[in-house]
Parts: structure tokens; C-alpha cells; sequence
């Protein structure tokens, strides 16, 4: 007997079975490396009957298939994309794989599972081979893309929704601008009606000044001798103002005339402004016994007319808003403003601007009421003890407005009234 032969058979009998149980141990662990995987997959043997599967493909299925019985794939059901076309097993793409002997791609497949339950999967079979190219078995990777096709269709329905969407709102604009198309339309009729209208009124206005003026002239050279020195101050005054009557009626035919308010501003010097309106106030200031004081005003570049308007309105009202038997006080004050302040009162802060104050000892108001007094035709107080038309302060907020400023009021019963005006000095 040869010892050597025994030995060596003995060793590779070892290596044999060593050999097995490393095999064993290496199919153990991708048993369970697939058992495991998150991923769907089972396999099929040449013949299309199902070898293995793991947990994942359970789950997607819903059900646990019989091993050698069940055909092609393990869903319960399966139905094209559309959701309503069945699917044949034997033309799942698993079956297709087995049959030609190559992998399929890029075919989508509903699998319905016996609850109901469907969900949208992406095959993934590949043919497996001997060392030989024979086709042995096949496995598929199935790819469950529910979630994904659920946020596609959420997409897809949002952008439609968005497209409904846009088509109302172009609507919308187109009906929209033709609206705006027509109002501009109006608005240029009326404007022209408008323009007509001041150019006439203003015109017919200069026949009964120009006979003022040639009347006082008259009795100017006839009386001269005879008058004493109130009488003649009292015909400075009536041409005073008749001079400045003509001055606003030019101003008035010249305001007809230009469509484009940014030709109407000009350098205003607000204190020159001040002055004519206090001349036309020259009674009103000595029934009252009325006191107007005002620091340096600045120059600005605005609307001559407005302007005028402006303190015009705003020193009548203080005027008739006086405290009975109390001589009349408004200190007129200016100051500029910081950027900062600007910017608190939403306007231009690239843009230099000033803040005038009207400040009288007047009725005053509440504070709460502060708004309303610049709304047309609204009134605090009584028509019968206070006259006016309820449009003054209105036409004050309107002329500031255009000159892209700001304007309010601070007040208390009995404490008088500020009026703010801020104005940008160009």
C-alpha cells in the first residue's frame, strides 16, 4: 500500500470539502445579501418557472409565489401603462428575456396586486448563460417608480392647471386693456372737453376784468384830485388785484394748453408765493385781526398755479376755522428733510425735500378725524357756522399728489392745526 497515494487523496478530499462549504457559505451570504436588498428581484429557470425571489419582490406583489409552478413573474396582475389593457404573463418582458435571450429595457408595466393595490414598475430582466452562451435561467430587477409617477402626474396636472391659469389671465389683460384702451379714449374726449371749457370760461373772464381795469383807470383821473389817501389806497388795491386776477386767468389759459404737466413746473420761489396770498387775504386778515408769520421758505421747482392754489386753500381755511373772538395766528415754518425721513414717508429719497408747516391757533379737530378733512366734500363741522364747499384741503392732497409729496394733518380740540406739506425741491 502506498502511504503517500492515501495521504494525498486524504488532502484532496479535505480541499474538497472545504472548498464546498466555502461555496455553501458564499451562496449563503448572497441569499441573503439578496433577501435583503431594498430592491425587487427574482429569477427563472429556462422554462420560465420562478427559481427564487426576495422580501421586496413579496411586498411589491403582494403575494408569495409557489416556487417551480408559478410562470414568468409573480404578480397577481399585470396591465399595460394605460392601467385598463391586460398584460399576458407569457408577454411580460421576464418572458420576452427567456424567449429571445436578451435583456428588455425601457418598458413600463402596472402590477396589480390581490388587495387591488396597483403600483407602477420599470423591469429590468437579464438572461443568464453557461460557460458555454447556452441560456440557463434569467433574472429581473423590478423598480418600483409609483411614487415617481405620482409627482409626474402632480406635475404634469399643476402645469395644466398653470396653462388654464395663464390663458385667464391673458384673457383678463387683453379684456382688461381694451377697457383701458377705451377709458383712455374717454379721458382724452374728456380732457379736450375740458381744456375747451377752461380756455372759454377763461376768456369770457377777461371782458369784466379788462372794464374793471379801464373803470378804476377812469375814475382814477377824473377823482384824482378830489380823493384823499384812503380812497387812493383803495384803487391801488382794486388794480392790485386786478393785475393779479389777469395773472392767474394767463395761468389758467396757459394750464388748458399743455397736455404734459412736467412742461408746467417751473423754479418757485415759495415765499413770493406766500406774498400774493396774503395780498388777496388783506381784508380777511384785518377783520380778524389775523397774524401770519413765516420763516425763509424755500425755492422748489412746481406747478406756479398749484402752488398758489395750495396755500391758498390752506390759509383760507385756517381763516375760517378761527376761534370766535380770538385774533387769528398761522406760523408758517420749513425745514428739510433727512433721507431717512423721506424714505419713513414712501417717497423719493434720491430726491431732496422739504416740509413746509401751517401751523394756526384755530377749533382743531380730533386726531382721529385727521384723514377724512382731505376727502372731497367731507366736513367736521356745520355748514350753517362754517362756509365752504368741503373741496379745499381735497384739492390740496390732489396738488400734492401730483407733485409726488405727502400731506397731513396734527390736531386737538381747541389746540389749533398743523397742516404738513412735504414737497420734493425737484
Amino acid at each position: 500500500m502506498d502511504i503517500r497515494n492515501g495521504v494525498v487523496d486524504d488532502i484532496s478530499e479535505i480541499e474538497q470539502k472545504c472548498a464546498n462549504l466555502e461555496l455553501r457559505e458564499s451562496e449563503y451570504r448572497n441569499r441573503q445579501l439578496v433577501q435583503n436588498l431594498a430592491a425587487a428581484i427574482y429569477t427563472c429557470d429556462v422554462s420560465g418557472y420562478i427559481t427564487s425571489y426576495n422580501k421586496a419582490a413579496v411586498g411589491l406583489w403582494g403575494r408569495e409565489p409557489e416556487i417551480g409552478t408559478d410562470l414568468w413573474c409573480g404578480s397577481w396582475k399585470i396591465y399595460e401603462p394605460d392601467g385598463v389593457t391586460p398584460m399576458p404573463l407569457d408577454s411580460c418582458p421576464m418572458a420576452i428575456t427567456l424567449k429571445e435571450g436578451c435583456p428588455v429595457r425601457g418598458v413600463e408595466i402596472l402590477v396589480e396586486r390581490p388587495d387591488g393595490k396597483r403600483r407602477n414598475v420599470m423591469p429590468y430582466p437579464d438572461p443568464i448563460c453557461d460557460e458555454k452562451g447556452n441560456l440557463v435561467a434569467a433574472v429581473n430587477l423590478l423598480v418600483d417608480i409609483t411614487d415617481l409617477k405620482q409627482k409626474e402626474n402632480a406635475l404634469k396636472e399643476s402645469q395644466e392647471q398653470y396653462k388654464l391659469i395663464a390663458k385667464e389671465l391673458e384673457e383678463r389683460v387683453a379684456e382688461r386693456t381694451k377697457d383701458l384702451d377705451e377709458a383712455n379714449r374717454n379721458l382724452q374726449h374728456i380732457n379736450a372737453e375740458l381744456e375747451q371749457f377752461a380756455f372759454i370760461a377763461s376768456h369770457d373772464m377777461q371782458e369784466p376784468l379788462r372794464k374793471i381795469k379801464n373803470f378804476t383807470n377812469r375814475l382814477e383821473l377824473k377823482m384824482k384830485d378830489s380823493l384823499d389817501e384812503v380812497a387812493v389806497s383803495y384803487i391801488d388795491k382794486i388794480k392790485i388785484s386786478s393785475e393779479r386776477m389777469t395773472r392767474l386767468i394767463n395761468a389758467i389759459l396757459n394750464y388748458s394748453r399743455v397736455v404734459n404737466l412736467d412742461e408746467q413746473f417751473g423754479q418757485i420761489d415759495l415765499n413770493k408765493v406766500l406774498e400774493e396770498v396774503t395780498d388777496d387775504f388783506e381784508l380777511n386778515i384785518e377783520q380778524k385781526k389775523a397774524i401770519i408769520k413765516s420763516t425763509q421758505l424755500p425755492v422748489i421747482k412746481a406747478i406756479p398755479l398749484q402752488m398758489d392754489q395750495l396755500f391758498h386753500n390752506i390759509v383760507s381755511n385756517s381763516f375760517k376755522f378761527c376761534r370766535d373772538e380770538t385774533p387769528c395766528e398761522l406760523n408758517i415754518t420749513s425745514r428739510a428733510l433727512t433721507p431717512e425721513e423721506v424714505v419713513a414717508h414712501n417717497l423719493d429719497a434720491d430726491v431732496p425735500h422739504c416740509e413746509i408747516i401751517f401751523k394756526d391757533n384755530g377749533i382743531g379737530f380730533r386726531q382721529d378725524f385727521a384723514d377724512n378733512i382731505f376727502r372731497i366734500f367731507e366736513r367736521l363741522n356745520g355748514r350753517d357756522k362754517y362756509e365752504g364747499t368741503g373741496i379745499g384741503l381735497a384739492l390740496c392732497r390732489k396738488i400734492v399728489n401730483i407733485h409726488r409729496g405727502n400731506i397731513f394733518a396734527i390736531s386737538n380740540i381747541n389746540d389749533g392745526t398743523a397742516i404738513h406739506v412735504i414737497l420734493p425741491m425737484k
